[in-house]
């Protein structure tokens, strides 16, 4: 698109002056001034929210917000079915208390009585 020139502008100043008339031309100079007046200043307000948004995408955060939290995940489930096709009970989760050892390295007995843990010691099963 051509820029306007001084001829071009002087030309459109006339015809203007021709149908508004000389009383109203004031006015209309005054609004457009006011429209450009608040045309800039929504133009900066918008540069400056642009700039302090980007700053904050920029800038390490040290403390998660929410939004930047993750959300827990659940661990994947595993097929679980004996041969019958029927679920099988869940394990019991192992001890996590290592067994004691001795000065040269072995591992100690266990020393667990049966009737604290309401299980039978383990004992050789004799045929019936």
């Amino acid at each position: 698109m051509p820029s306007l020139g001084p001829a071009e502008i002087l030309v459109i100043l006339v015809v203007a002056l021709l149908v508004f008339g000389p009383n109203k031309m004031p006015e209309i100079a005054r609004q457009v001034g006011k429209g450009f007046r608040e045309f800039r200043r929504v133009q900066q307000h918008l540069k400056s929210e642009l700039r302090d948004v980007v700053a904050e995408f920029d800038a390490p955060s040290s403390t998660p917000t929410v939004d930047q939290q993750a959300l827990p995940t659940l661990p994947p489930k595993e097929d679980t079915t004996d041969a019958a096709g029927a679920p099988e009970a869940p394990e019991a989760p192992a001890a996590s208390t290592p067994a004691p050892t001795l000065p040269d390295g072995a591992a100690a007995p266990s020393t667990v009585d049966a009737s604290s843990t309401g299980t039978e010691p383990d004992a050789p099963s004799e045929p019936a």
